[in-house]
């Protein structure tokens, strides 16, 4: 039998730069034994939160995936994992990498941890976990335009959450560390400074132990909302959800890709109090995870405590001109008559 590496994140860490570089050596991967699997064509291994999640009816992604397969989610299982076979079958690897940081953002009950266990356990000799950790106020100021972008409302800072796997990693690594084991588990701080050679791409295949360094790259990152598309998508997504009636609504159809080319600017960021605050809720949990998986930590704390990057007053509710309305309003006018 082989053995696995999962990589699961978690969101805002880098994960798609990690992907690309792997997609983009998969024939020196094999050359070492390592096998870094196409399965049903995902660039990011999405299938693997796909079948561990279970059916989710207003999950956007779910619903994108299955109707991109015409799949139902009991044969989307059965063909991922077929294929997954197939691929091991074919080739004399003696590991296998899977790479997808919706195992953090997705796969958030510990039924869905145990789901994901059972689909893989049995196939594998050994399974070790890697996961990068970022300061929860600085992952969540970065998912809020992704959010955004899918149709989310709301503040920055969600009011409840605290026991939350996505936000609150101690449950997260907690439910993974039960069934995988505590020595399976490698966690990395996403901190430049603690990154080999300041880079996340490195950093990973040096971690995983890959063999090689990593082709040459970029950082893939998915570019900020400003303060005007910031607010523009806050007041559009509340006549505009992404989901209507279980199904993706096609009124928004490529909206987004034409605000995003609009007033452009430095992501939009909530004041410095408020990041503080949101952090202080984990504090105890984040000891408690240090304690466990990064006993040998040169801190006292898990993560730094600089915020510094953060405004002493929030800009996200500064209203928008009527010329700034404008310039929106031109741009979904050329994105709708476009040819």
């Amino acid at each position: 039998m082989t053995d696995l590496i999962l990589h699961i994140g978690t969101e805002k860490t880098g994960s798609t730069s990690i992907q690309y570089a792997l997609a983009s050596c998969r024939q020196e991967l094999a050359a070492r034994g390592i096998l870094y699997p196409r399965l049903l064509g995902t660039p990011n291994h999405t299938e693997v939160a796909m079948i561990s999640m279970g059916f989710q009816y207003d999950d956007p992604l779910q619903m994108q995936e299955l109707a991109r397969t015409g799949l139902s989610l009991p044969d989307y299982t059965t063909e991922v994992l077929r294929r997954l076979d197939d691929e091991i079958a074919q080739t004399d690897a003696q590991t296998v990498l899977l790479s997808n940081e919706h195992c953090h953002g997705r796969v958030l009950g510990r039924e869905f941890v145990e789901r994901l266990h059972a689909h893989f356990s049995p196939r594998f000799s050994s399974i070790r976990v890697i996961v990068y950790l970022r300061r929860q106020d600085r992952m969540v100021v970065s998912h809020h335009s992704t959010r955004l972008r899918e149709g989310g409302e709301g503040q920055v800072f969600p009011q409840n959450g605290t026991e939350s796997p996505f936000y609150n990693f101690e449950r997260l690594l907690g439910f993974y560390g039960d069934l995988f084991g505590d020595q399976a588990i490698t966690v990395r701080l996403f901190e430049s400074d603690r990154l080999i050679a300041n880079d996340i791409v490195h950093d990973f295949f040096e971690t995983a132990g890959l063999g090689m360094a990593p082709p040459p790259h970029k950082i893939i990152a998915n570019p900020s909302v400003s303060r005007q598309q910031s607010r523009f998508l806050t007041l559009f997504n509340t006549r505009f959800p992404l989901v209507v009636n279980g199904a993706l609504n096609p009124e928004r159809d490529l909206v987004v890709p034409a605000i995003e080319q609009t007033l452009k600017g430095p992501q939009a960021r909530p004041a410095r109090a408020e990041a503080q605050a949101f952090l202080s809720r984990f504090d105890a949990a984040n000891t408690r995870l240090r304690d466990r998986f990064l006993p040998d930590l040169d801190r006292p704390t898990l993560f730094d405590t600089n915020f510094a990057d953060y405004p002493e007053k929030s800009d996200l509710e500064v209203p928008l001109t009527e010329a700034e309305m404008l310039e929106f309003a031109s741009a979904l006018w050329r994105w709708k008559v476009a040819p």
